[in-house]
């Protein structure tokens, strides 16, 4: 025989649906007639069952290569199986292991408050945390107005967690901080502002 087939090489073809089913049999049918012709007086009847059992799994093929030609987007139900499906990522929403940096900006009075509220957050969490002057220039470029938890919205959580450890250490003197959110990009970066009332 010129050519060796392996049957499980045939079954492989069988995950292209019809159209594989019907290159699998148009392959043995040749194997059928080649076989029949090497004897030393082919039998007519078994030849001519042969090529119909040959003309029958081209027409196949045919129509079921039309069929995919007409019908592009369907999907066999072999590649449908065969597709993974992408897993959303929710990048606002992305739980991230990096360590936070939270830095404190204070405006004069208010050093040894924004001090204290440092401390007590090296304390209670494992964020880095930073504490620096808060210039009338600055203030004014970044329009604080009030004392607030600037975060981005995959950081609603530690800015939740900040605004609730804050306002219970500093509840004595009557600082509350509002939630302000950026679209400014400063991965894993909240900034405090304690200002005057």
């Amino acid at each position: 025989m010129l050519l060796q087939i392996n049957i499980t090489e045939l079954g492989s073809f069988l995950k292209y649906g019809v159209t594989g089913l019907s290159a699998i049999a148009f392959i043995l049918s040749y194997f059928l007639l080649f076989k029949e012709s090497n004897r030393p007086r082919p039998r007519p009847e078994i030849i001519k069952t042969i090529r119909l059992f040959m003309w029958v799994t081209v027409i196949l093929g045919v129509v079921s290569g039309v069929s995919s030609i007409m019908n592009p987007n369907k999907a066999s139900a072999s590649e449908i199986a065969n597709v993974s499906v992408p897993k959303k990522k929710h990048k606002a929403l992305a739980v991230t292991t990096e360590p936070f940096k939270i830095e404190i900006f204070y405006e004069n009075p208010k050093r040894n408050i924004a001090e204290d509220l440092a401390e007590t957050l090296r304390d209670k969490t494992a964020y880095q945390v930073a504490v620096s002057p808060l210039t009338t220039d600055k203030k004014t470029a970044l329009k604080v107005s009030s004392c607030q938890i600037r975060h981005e919205l995959s950081e609603i959580k530690v800015a939740n967690k900040l605004k609730d450890i804050a306002e219970n250490v500093l509840q004595d003197d009557g600082i509350e901080f509002k939630l302000k959110q950026i679209t400014s990009s400063s991965p894993n970066y909240v900034s405090m502002f304690v200002c005057k009332k």
